[in-house]
């Protein structure tokens, strides 16, 4: 009899498993640290690109103008960054001492907790926390000899501020990467846009998943005719080009982030459908789903607390994909002039500047957020791919 108490592979759960897979790939883990490099970016961009001082001592007192400028939508993106790193904590543990048979059930729990204290939080924040202006210029303030001792974040300009005395500037030792077409620093806006594209593709991932779910769980479950009515809806969707679609919405309401991550949201579903109604059409004839049906415990508990998390694998690798086609839809928007309102900074808002009302060319203005939209996209899709080889037992490699 075969002994396998020495197989290095024994008891390896299936998290464990898929991690290994993925992170024998270098490239996968070169995609994974750039896209982290750019999440702390995104969410510390105030304090790193910012014309207000840290600190600044003005008539003997020590003031701290950049926190006090804070918006909410500043302490959402640290409320959501502090609120992830939680939650990857939280499934950690539970790779290690909640049961392999209890650990999909946990997980989901702990995911939609979050995920509701999340929502919750940003709602409050948005309420209760006030909107301030500060328009003091702290540079002239410490020229004039009025404040003293400050210290400004590592780039020491406003993304909203303009100077026109310094438009259409090359990159210098002022400006790393130039300025734009109101002096305003490239570099900057680069930094703060990436936030925008961030927030776009999570946020716009995040409804279009959560819709996909719910139709693609009930065609799974039920069949019959209400699958065959799903899937009519899914194809007449499909048929229609989405970034069309997409650009005639937005054409009818006002030019804001907020709808543009809705309106990506809603006609970007279909996919996440697809997934998790193959995937439930495996799992309702499985002997777990059937014991819950008979014990009588409730549709909601047996399509999202039983077989949701035993299905969730492929979904998550449309979401990698998903989110680069977001992020890629809101540059192409912005591009067009159908996006973000100025002075709020988009990458794509800042590639359509490269061509000056005059037909020079400004190539700092396109090659810097040209080079961040390619290798943003270039980053998500790598690592989609990484991760369907490490989840899909055809494509692993053999351990």
């Amino acid at each position: 009899m075969k002994k396998y108490t020495n197989n290095k592979n024994w008891g390896t759960s299936y998290g464990q498993l898929v991690w290994h897979q993925f992170s024998s790939n270098r490239m996968n883990l070169a995609c994974l640290w750039f896209i982290i490099v750019l999440f702390t970016i995104a969410v510390f961009a105030p304090f790193i690109a910012n014309d207000k001082p840290l600190v600044i001592r003005i008539e003997g007192k020590l003031h701290f103008p950049l926190f006090g400028a804070l918006t909410p939508n500043d302490y959402s993106v640290f409320g959501a960054a502090i609120i992830g790193v939680v939650l990857l904590i939280l499934l950690r543990r539970n790779s290690r001492k909640v049961d392999p048979f209890l650990r999909p059930a946990v997980m989901w729990k702990q995911i939609s907790v979050c995920a509701v204290i999340l929502l919750v939080g940003i709602t409050l924040l948005q309420i209760f926390i006030p909107r301030r202006l500060d328009a003091t210029d702290y540079r002239v303030m410490l020229a004039s000899g009025k404040a003293t001792d400050a210290v400004f974040p590592i780039v020491p300009y406003g993304y909203g501020r303009t100077d026109i005395k310094n438009y259409h500037k090359p990159p210098n030792k002022e400006h790393w990467l130039g300025t734009d077409d109101v002096g305003s620093d490239v570099l900057c806006r680069l930094i703060h846009g990436t936030r925008i594209s961030l927030s776009v593709g999570f946020v716009a991932v995040g409804i279009s998943s959560i819709i996909g779910i719910i139709f693609g769980a009930i065609m799974g479950y039920f069949g019959g005719k209400i699958d065959f009515l799903g899937m009519r809806l899914l194809e007449i969707m499909m048929s229609v080009p989405t970034f069309f679609l997409i650009i005639t919405i937005v054409a009818f309401f006002p030019r804001s982030l907020l709808n543009i991550m809705v309106i990506i949201g809603i006609t970007s579903w279909t996919e996440d459908a697809r997934f998790i109604r193959a995937e439930f059409f495996k799992l309702r004839n499985q002997d777990f789903v059937q014991a819950a049906v008979s014990l009588g415990l409730p549709l909601r508990s047996i399509l999202f607390r039983h077989m949701l998390p035993n299905g969730i694998a492929p979904v998550l690798v449309s979401i990698t994909f998903g989110i680069a086609g977001a992020i890629f839809i809101e540059s192409a928007l912005s591009f067009l002039g159908f996006g973000v309102a100025p002075p709020t900074p988009s990458w794509g808002q800042m590639l359509s500047a490269g061509v000056s009302t005059t037909g020079e060319f400004l190539w700092w203005l396109t090659l810097f957020p040209g080079l961040a939209i390619f290798f943003t996209l270039t980053a998500y899709n790598l690592l989609g791919e990484g991760l369907r080889d490490a989840i899909d037992p055809k494509l692993r490699k053999a351990v």
